[in-house]
């Protein structure tokens, strides 16, 4: 088998990246959005020892698992990887990924509505058209609705397609009690105006400069509320957050010093203020850490101290320890400072579970005593879930 290829194969397996599987002459061969019983024609791409990677160039056949997307564009955008499969579909292949990397854990997965979850989207402009780049390329696809986001975003994106987009490169939308625009780019006044006369549009920025409305947007996640401006990260799938952070609260007893560590806009550790005497989060995002001080001043938060820094510089003795890394998991001095910690948990928030897997097994002082997963992004391949480790001897 070589690059370029033309084979007819019959998909006799899928898995929650939203691939087909194939087996010829010994190479597994996977063939994105089809599922088990398709027949298809494919192109191979890419050729290693005993893998290959392909697209479909002819659906020959169907088979009664594939199920017609919604999505005008699922074929074309990058954004989403399973809308060919059903829903039940999708969770299972979510949990069974994660029970063959975690083989003592059996767990369903915690999911919410499939469409409509997303607050934010990234929206990039080409040729004076707005839309989305499709997977591992710059070629954009236009789009006027995405089933994931929210319906606030998608009514603003039809205003946002009639106006100049000649000097704009992207256009970030956040959605909370409001909406908020970043735009990177010039916008000329009279489609400035033509955006206010959305009453949801509560800011916007030009090139990270606030030019109209709130400096933030306010969040809210239980009774608390957040703050979140053009730069700091908050949780995409508010309402699955909100489980996720309750199951967190749950698994934290009450403790003297708590650690929140990749705390971003502190939106953990200002859930948990009530079970610990005193908590410290550690981010090293400016914008993340301005707005996190703005919530923990705003919700009346009296033990809470944030530290502008980067996770490894990690001072003082800690009770309970929540990380929250990006998808890169922990780095190599983090693990060690852990592993040295004298905290009797941790508890792991991630959205990738193969570097999640790396970290926990690096983690030796420490023993997993239960995970959850939440379909934190429906129709994507994307698992976020939670970790709970206790330390295996008194230190």
């Amino acid at each position: 088998m070589k690059e370029n290829d033309i084979l007819t194969v019959t998909i006799i397996d899928d898995n929650h990246m939203g691939n087909g599987i194939a087996k010829k002459d010994d190479i597994t061969i996977f063939v994105p959005k089809t599922v088990t019983g398709d027949i298809v024609q494919i192109k191979i791409e890419k050729v290693k020892k005993t893998v290959a990677e392909s697209k479909v160039i002819k659906i020959i056949e169907r088979s009664k698992n594939y199920q017609e997307p919604l999505c005008p564009y699922y074929n074309e955008c990058g954004g989403c990887d399973l809308l060919h499969i059903s829903y039940n579909k999708e969770k299972k292949l979510k949990e069974n990924y994660i029970k063959k990397l975690f083989k003592d854990y059996e767990k369903k997965i915690i999911s919410l509505d499939r469409e409509n979850y997303r607050n934010k989207v990234t929206l990039h402009v080409k040729d004076n058209k707005l839309g989305i780049y499709q997977k591992e390329s710059n070629n954009l696809t236009k789009i006027s609705h995405c089933l994931l986001l929210d319906n606030d975003i998608n009514k603003l994106i039809a205003i946002l397609e009639k106006i100049d987009l000649n000097k704009i490169k992207e256009i970030v939308i956040k959605k909370g009690e409001g909406l908020l625009l970043s735009i990177t780019g010039s916008i000329n006044n009279n489609d400035l105006e033509t955006i206010i006369k959305n009453k949801k549009v509560k800011s916007i920025y030009q090139n990270d400069k606030l030019i109209y409305g709130d400096k933030y947007l306010k969040v809210k996640l239980g009774n608390l509320t957040y703050n979140v401006n053009n730069n700091s990260f908050f949780q995409v799938n508010s309402k699955c957050a909100e489980k996720l952070y309750n199951y967190i609260k749950d698994n934290v007893e009450s403790t003297n010093n708590l650690l929140d560590l990749y705390c971003g806009t502190g939106s953990i550790g200002i859930y948990l203020h009530e079970k610990a005497d005193f908590i410290t989060g550690i981010e090293i995002n400016k914008d993340s850490v301005i707005c996190a001080k703005k919530n923990i001043e705003n919700n009346n938060i009296k033990n809470y101290k944030i530290v502008n820094s980067d996770a490894s510089n990690i001072k003082g003795k800690y009770d309970t320890i929540i990380v929250d890394p990006p998808r890169s998991g922990l780095s190599k001095k983090v693990i060690n400072i852990l592993n040295k910690s004298s905290a009797s948990k941790i508890i792991y928030v991630s959205c990738n579970p193969s570097t999640l897997k790396r970290d926990i097994e690096l983690l030796k002082n420490y023993d997993l005593k239960d995970i959850n997963i939440y379909n934190m992004f429906p129709a994507t391949k994307h698992i976020e879930t939670v970790c709970l480790l206790t330390a295996e001897k008194e230190k």
